[in-house]
């Protein structure tokens, strides 16, 4: 356990931050806490018009700054896009992709494009997949979104990977209807059976990161930190509420002692 990546808490600020002097003050207002954090860590993606401003006060290990898109291309004529050489310039070193609220905009060709090229720029990728409703086809969607994610991407270095389980169900602002622990546990059999089968070895894909986004807050984080086999959370709702996230953090930090303390009786 010691050996561990820390656990990773991802915040998702989407269109939330709408000033550069917001963007900072929200960021330097956690900075301190999560400076002291032991066993998490935080990557911090603001607007694309921020990063640049909050990457300037991430100098500590424990947080650190991505952005929430970027287009596969370096430059050209692409009105309106930030490129991938951009976030990088801008201080990203972890860029979300395929989130929920993009793929509809974007073919699955998009989403594996983009990735390869975050790779390329040694940025992370954070991929978001997830289906739409728990039907009887839902494994079948899972497996399909695996399949066209990894596609194109070079396999080797799956460390530099990370995946996050986001089904769109449980991700409506007005329904607030989280998973729960075990429909992620079930989720993530599915993408590692798939994900093995593109990598050929589970040792490639034990070192690939799984995290779990979705209506996620203070009050349900509890049940995956107990009861799944997680490595972070992709927070989007309660991102930009300092008070939320830091009882996330504290959340986070007590269980992992915790499971190190019971390790070490």
């Amino acid at each position: 356990m010691l050996n561990k990546p820390k656990k990773m808490i991802v915040a998702n600020w989407k269109m939330n931050v709408t000033s550069q002097k917001d963007a900072e003050g929200l960021f330097l207002s956690i900075r301190n806490v999560v400076s002291k954090l032991e066993y998490t860590q935080m990557i911090c993606c603001p607007p694309h018009m921020y990063v640049n401003q909050v990457a300037q006060h991430a100098n500590h290990k424990n947080y650190r700054v991505g952005g929430q898109d970027a287009y596969p291309e370096e430059s050209g004529s692409r009105t309106g896009e930030t490129s991938v050489l951009m976030m990088k310039n801008a201080g990203a070193e972890y860029v979300i992709l395929g989130h929920s609220e993009r793929r509809h905009l974007e073919t699955k060709l998009d989403i594996s494009r983009k990735v390869i090229a975050v790779l390329e720029h040694e940025m992370t990728p954070i991929i978001c997949i997830g289906e739409e409703s728990r039907d009887k086809n839902w494994k079948k969607v899972l497996q399909q979104q695996v399949k066209d994610v990894f596609n194109r991407v070079p396999k080797k270095n799956p460390e530099n990977i990370i995946l996050a389980y986001e089904p769109i169900w449980a991700i409506s602002s007005d329904k607030k209807n989280p998973a729960t622990s075990t429909e992620y546990m079930e989720a993530l059999e599915v993408i590692k059976k798939e994900s093995q089968k593109i990598f050929k070895t589970a040792k490639a894909v034990e070192k690939i990161r799984f995290l779990y986004g979705g209506s996620l807050d203070d009050k349900n984080i509890e049940d995956f930190l107990k009861n799944a086999n997680v490595d972070g959370f992709l927070v989007g709702r309660v991102s930009h509420d300092p008070r939320i996230l830091m009882t996330m953090f504290r959340l986070v930090e007590d269980h992992v002692q915790k499971e190190l303390f019971s390790i070490s009786e």
